[in-house]
C-alpha cells in the first residue's frame, strides 16, 4: 500500500510539473511569435521614414504604435512563460528587448544584465546582451555605467564595430557631462560669491541705515534737550522778571510812602511841600 501511494503521488508529481512546463513552452512560443510579429512592423515603419514624406510618416506612426502594443503582449507571454523556470536565454534576451522598445530602459537593463551574467549561455549572446545593456544605461545618462557594459560586451566580442563605436559615445558624452558638471559647480560657486556679497553689502547697507538713524536720533534728541533747556532758561528769566518787578514795585511804594510822610511834615512846618520824584 506504501509503494502505491508513493508511485501515485510520484506520477502526479511528475504529470503536474511536466504540465507547468508545458504551459510555460508555450507562453514562451506565444511571446516570440508576438515579438518576430512587432519586430517586423517596426522593420516596415522604419522603410517608411526612409522613403520620407507626410504620408509615409503618418503610416510609419501607426505602424509604430501596432508594435508598441506587440511589444506589450510580448512582455506578458514571457514573463507568464518564465514565472517559474527562467532558464530561457534567448526568451530573456526577447524580453528584454521587449521592455526595450517600450522604452521601459530599467527593466530593460536589469533583463540584459541577468542574460549577460549567465556564463552557461551562449558567449555571442552574452556580448549582445551587454551591449544592449550599455544601451539601456546610456539612455538612462548613466554613463560610466553605460562604458563599463560595452567593455563586457568587448571581452566577448573584440570585433564588434557597434559597441566600439557606443563605447566611445559614452565616454564623449561623460566628458562633455563632467565639464558641464564642472562649469555648473563654478557657476554655482560665483553665484554663491555673488549671494555673499550681495549680503554683505545689504548688511553694510543696513549698518550705515542704522548708524544714519541712531545719528538723527541723537540729534532729536540732542535738540529736545536742547529745547527743553532754552525753555527752563526762558522761565527762569521770566521768573526773574518778575521778581525782580516785584521788589522794583515794592521800592517805588517804599518811596512813595516816605514822601508823603516827608510832605506832611513840611506842611506841619508850614513849608512848601516838595513835589513828588516822578520816576
Amino acid at each position: 500500500m506504501k509503494q502505491l501511494i508513493f508511485l501515485t503521488l510520484s506520477f502526479l508529481t511528475f504529470f503536474l510539473l511536466n504540465a507547468q512546463t508545458m504551459d510555460e513552452l508555450a507562453a514562451v512560443r506565444k511571446g516570440n511569435t508576438i515579438y518576430q510579429q512587432a519586430e517586423k512592423l517596426r522593420a516596415e515603419a522604419l522603410q517608411l521614414i526612409e522613403k520620407g514624406g507626410e504620408v509615409n510618416t503618418r503610416l510609419a506612426n501607426e505602424k509604430f504604435k501596432e508594435a508598441v502594443k506587440l511589444y506589450q503582449d510580448a512582455e506578458i507571454s514571457y514573463r507568464k512563460g518564465m514565472a517559474t523556470t527562467k532558464n530561457f536565454p534567448k526568451a530573456n534576451y526577447n524580453l528584454a528587448n521587449s521592455l526595450y522598445r517600450q522604452e521601459k530602459y530599467e527593466d530593460a537593463g536589469n533583463s540584459y544584465k541577468y542574460v549577460a551574467e549567465q556564463k552557461e549561455n551562449d558567449k555571442s549572446l552574452r556580448a549582445k546582451a551587454y551591449h544592449n545593456y550599455g544601451n539601456s544605461l546610456l539612455k538612462q545618462e548613466k554613463y560610466k555605467e553605460s562604458i563599463e557594459a560595452y567593455k563586457d560586451a568587448l571581452k566577448l566580442n573584440p570585433r564588434d564595430l557597434d559597441t566600439k563605436y557606443n563605447l566611445e559615445y559614452a565616454r564623449k558624452m561623460l566628458n562633455q557631462n563632467q565639464d558641464s558638471q564642472d562649469s555648473q559647480d563654478n557657476q554655482d560657486n560665483k553665484d554663491d560669491k555673488d549671494d555673499q556679497d550681495q549680503q554683505q553689502q545689504n548688511q553694510d547697507n543696513k549698518d550705515d541705515k542704522d548708524k544714519e538713524q541712531e545719528k538723527q536720533q541723537d540729534k532729536q534728541q540732542q535738540d529736545k534737550q536742547d529745547q527743553q533747556q532754552q525753555q527752563q532758561q526762558q522761565q527762569q528769566q521770566r521768573q526773574q522778571q518778575q521778581q525782580d518787578k516785584r521788589q522794583l514795585d515794592a521800592l517805588q511804594q517804599n518811596e512813595r510812602q516816605t514822601q508823603k510822610k516827608v510832605a506832611e511834615e513840611e506842611m506841619k512846618k508850614g513849608g512848601k511841600a516838595k513835589q513828588e520824584k516822578d520816576w
